[in-house]
């Protein structure tokens, strides 16, 4: 198995915490030497963390925990001491990036490929057409003899930009930098607006909502055709120096239910979004939100909502932020969060289970007038209640 498809085995905390692809590894590593028995001592198999070193056996529970305390022992990407030949090792893997595209845009597109990844004979619509192309983007190499495909290098790239938050014009300078160094006949493209277009069928929606000026109402329903704020008069518009008009103040409204949907479509999450009803209670101890006496209340006040484990609970906060800094323009902007606590303690306050909903706009103190702002997630959410939204559950099969 190439070294990226277990690159897991040396990323194994995150703070204090094991990872949950760590954990998961381990549970795949111990079953794989299970299938190996021959390379076992009776129910006892070698146990490759730095102390043992392949050269001692344990049962697979004490082989777990060296393993979640030590980690594996240096480079040992191919599990040989475990029954794991070379020619098994270097056979073909599943497509990360295939899967992750089937994760993100449903079981109901997959019909339209078949198991080689190519598109069958079908005239797709325009979103069964986005499936095709990123599946296209998935499997193509970025070049002749490339390891990496075109969506793998654009996903990449994409990554390093949010995690380090550079700019689009270093992004750009960097894309023509590997163009130039990378063979001539590459499908990479010369800048990060090149590069989001390959990505694009993956993108979640947003809505640009524009609101009065001074926080009364949203130019939003009934009031979406107004021109002034039927409050207190002012402009929705503003005139910029070319005499564009451009909208005072925007709302950036990020629905949360293609997100929702979207964990339970993920393979590595959708089981893990059961974990509040599967977790052993301990008494008297408070180790996640399903252990309040609110959770309990809940339970009780409806009993059909809590009866079905999959049913999503939420919790929102929101906080002042200035984007930029303390030595900055006086700006304010408050983002409204939601976590799913469904999710295990080790999951759910992670960045990557942190759904931004609202982004509600400066440069002060919404104050009074945040419930103006909060109104379409808040519509959203009882359309969830009273509605539901139909979902695949990838664990469940259905």
């Amino acid at each position: 198995m190439k070294r990226r498809e277990r690159s897991w085995m040396y990323d194994r905390l995150d703070g204090r915490n094991l990872k949950p692809d760590f954990l998961k590894g381990v549970g795949e590593f111990i079953e794989f030497c299970k299938e190996h028995p021959t390379c076992n001592d009776g129910d006892k198999i070698r146990c490759p963390c730095p102390l043992c070193d392949n050269r001692r056996f344990h049962d697979t529970e004490t082989v777990r925990v060296h393993l979640y305390k030590k980690g594996f022992v240096r480079n040992y990407y191919q599990w040989i001491c475990q029954g794991e030949s070379l020619v098994e090792s270097s056979r073909v893997q599943p497509n990360q990036y295939r899967d992750m595209v089937i994760d993100a845009l449903g079981n109901n597109q997959e019909h339209l490929v078949n198991e080689e990844g190519n598109s069958v004979e079908e005239e797709p619509n325009d979103e069964a057409k986005k499936f095709i192309d990123l599946l296209k983007a998935a499997g193509d190499p970025l070049y002749e003899g490339s390891k990496l495909s075109v969506l793998e290098m654009a996903s990449r790239i994409a990554s390093l930009k949010c995690e380090f938050n550079l700019q689009h014009r270093c992004v750009d300078g960097f894309a023509s930098l590997m163009n130039d160094a990378i063979p001539n006949n590459n499908q990479m493209g010369r800048t990060f607006n090149s590069t989001k277009k390959v990505l694009e069928g993956l993108e979640l929606p947003h809505e640009r909502i524009h609101t009065c000026p001074k926080g009364c109402l949203l130019f939003w329903k009934g009031d979406a055709q107004l021109d002034k704020c039927r409050v207190c008069g002012s402009d929705r518009y503003k005139k910029t120096a070319k005499g564009k008009l451009i909208p005072a103040k925007v709302l950036i409204y990020f629905p949360i239910t293609p997100r929702l949907q979207r964990l339970y479509a993920t393979k590595n999450i959708s089981e893990d979004m059961t974990w509040h009803a599967k977790n052993p209670r301990v008494q008297n101890t408070f180790a996640h939100p399903s252990d309040s006496q609110a959770w309990k209340h809940l339970d009780t006040t409806f009993p059909n909502f809590a009866s079905e484990p999959r049913n999503v609970r939420l919790g929102l906060c929101t906080d002042g932020f200035a984007p930029h800094g303390k030595f900055g323009s006086q700006y304010s902007c408050w983002p409204v969060i939601l976590t799913p606590y469904n999710l295990p303690p080790s999951m759910c306050m992670k960045r990557p289970f942190m759904f931004l909903s609202l982004l509600v706009p400066g440069p002060k103190n919404p104050k009074g007038n945040l419930d103006v702002y909060m109104q379409p997630l808040i519509e959203e959410l009882k359309q969830l209640w009273e509605v539901w939204a139909m979902t695949y559950d990838c664990f469940g099969g259905h």
